[in-house]
C-alpha cells in the first residue's frame, strides 16, 4: 500500500479543461486508466502534470517554450480566458495530512506565464487549523521550488518525483538508442535516454541487483530470443545498450531492437525498477503503441507490480489493456462538444454490476457503456 500519494488533480483554464475549478477535479487512486476519443483530453491532462514537474526544477518557461508559447495553454486561449488554475492534493498516510498545492497562472505580454497566485497548506492530525503559505504574486518561476520551510520542501518533493514518460520515440536517432553516460543513473530519464546506465547501475550493485534480473526475466516473455545486456561502458565512461541473444556469442546494438521491442524494454525498465529510484507517480501517455498483444497483457500485470510502490496514471487506446484492470480504476475523459471543454468521469462497480457479468471493460468501452467514444 502507497503511504503518500495523489488524492486529487483539479485544473481550470488549461487547453480544452474549462474555467471552473470544481468541475474538472477527480479523485485517484493506487491505479487510474484514463480512456477516450482522440481530443478528448487525455493527453491536456498528463501535460499540466508534466507542467507541474516542471514548475518544481524552475522549468516553467522552459515548459511553456517548447509547447509553443503561453497562448498555447489557455483554453480558447488569453481572449478567453484570463487564468490557468491547479490544484494538487496529496495524501500522507504515514503522519495522517493532506497537503495542498494550488496556484494561477496568467500570460505576460512578452508570452510567458507568471504566477497571479501561489499557495501551499498542509493539516494533520495533530493540528486543528491548517498551516498556510503564500508566494506572493508576478514571479515567473514557483516559489515553492526554492522555499527552505520543512512543510514546503516535503511537498516539493513529492512533486519533482512526479514523472511523465514519453517512449514513444524509437527512431533511428532518439536518445533511447543513444550511448548513455554512467554517471547518469541516479534515475530513468522520461524518454528512457539514460536507459544503458540506468540498467549498469542496477547490474553492478548488489541490493538492486534481483530488480535488473527480474526486468531480464520479463523482457525474455516477450523476446525469446533475448539472454542479456552487455554493458560495458567504453574509455569515456558512454555505455551502449547492447545486448546478447540465447545461445550466441555476437554482441547486438540497440539499433537491433525493433520500436515495439525497445518500448517494452524501457517501459518493464521503469515499472519493475527499485523503489528506492522509482517516482512516487509514474504517468504514462499510450504504453501500448508497438506492443503485441501477450506484451500488453505482461505490461498491465507489470503496471499493478509498480502500483505496490508508486501511484500510476496511463492514458490508453487499448481495450485489450482495459480488460486486466478493475472498472474503479478507469476513468472516462469526454470532450463535450455543447460546452466545448474536457470532462473527467470515474466508474464504479455499483453502476456497471450488470454489465459487468457478460462483458470485460474493452468491451463495454467498445460499445460506448463507458463512454470515450467520437460519437
Amino acid at each position: 500500500m502507497i503511504e503518500t500519494y495523489l488524492k486529487s488533480i483539479a485544473v481550470a483554464g488549461y487547453r480544452s479543461y474549462g474555467k471552473n475549478l470544481e468541475q474538472n477535479r477527480i479523485d485517484l487512486k493506487e491505479i487510474n486508466m484514463i480512456i477516450g476519443a482522440n481530443g478528448a483530453g487525455k493527453s491536456n491532462l498528463i501535460s499540466f502534470l508534466e507542467m507541474v514537474s516542471f514548475m518544481m526544477t524552475r522549468g516553467l518557461r522552459n515548459y511553456a517554450a517548447r509547447q509553443g508559447g503561453a497562448q498555447s495553454l489557455f483554453y480558447f486561449g488569453t481572449k478567453e480566458t484570463e487564468r490557468i488554475e491547479g490544484e494538487l492534493r496529496i495524501h500522507d498516510d504515514n503522519g495522517k495530512k493532506e497537503d495542498i498545492y494550488s496556484f494561477g497562472l496568467e500570460r505576460s505580454v512578452t508570452d510567458q506565464l507568471f504566477f497571479s497566485w501561489e499557495c501551499i497548506s498542509y493539516q494533520d492530525k495533530w493540528h486543528s487549523i491548517p498551516y498556510k503559505q503564500n508566494y506572493g504574486i508576478g514571479h515567473f518561476e514557483a516559489g515553492l521550488s526554492d522555499s527552505r520551510d520543512a512543510t514546503a520542501r516535503t511537498l516539493r518533493s513529492y512533486l519533482e518525483r512526479l514523472r511523465v514518460f514519453h517512449f514513444n520515440d524509437t527512431s533511428i536517432n532518439a536518445r533511447i538508442r543513444s550511448n548513455a553516460n554512467a554517471a547518469d543513473s541516479t534515475y530513468l530519464r522520461s524518454d528512457g535516454g539514460n536507459i544503458a546506465a540506468f540498467l549498469y547501475r542496477m547490474k553492478e550493485n548488489p541490493d538492486e541487483l534481483p530488480f535488473y534480473n527480474r526486468i531480464v526475466r520479463h523482457i525474455r516473455m516477450i523476446l525469446p530470443q533475448f539472454f542479456d545486456f552487455v554493458l560495458e561502458p567504453d574509455f569515456n565512461g558512454m555505455i551502449p545498450l547492447n545486448w546478447r541473444q540465447e545461445g550466441a556469442e555476437e554482441v547486438f546494438g540497440p539499433h537491433q531492437f525493433s520500436d515495439g521491442a525497445l518500448r517494452f524494454v524501457a517501459l518493464t525498465t521503469l515499472l519493475l525498477q527499485p523503489q528506492t529510484t522509482a517516482p512516487m507517480t509514474i504517468i504514462l501517455d499510450e504504453p501500448e503503441i508497438g506492443l503485441h498483444p501477450y506484451a500488453i497483457s505482461l505490461l498491465a500485470k507489470e503496471i499493478r507490480m509498480a502500483s505496490k510502490t508508486s501511484q500510476i496514471i496511463v492514458s490508453t487506446q487499448s481495450p485489450l489493456l482495459l480488460n486486466e484492470f478493475s472498472c474503479e480504476d478507469v476513468i472516462t475523459a469526454e470532450y463535450d462538444n455543447i460546452s466545448q471543454q474536457s470532462t473527467l468521469r470515474r466508474h464504479k462497480e455499483a453502476d456497471l454490476r450488470g454489465w459487468l457479468e457478460q462483458y470485460t471493460m474493452g468491451e463495454l468501452w467498445v460499445k460506448n457503456v463507458l463512454g470515450g467514444l467520437p460519437l
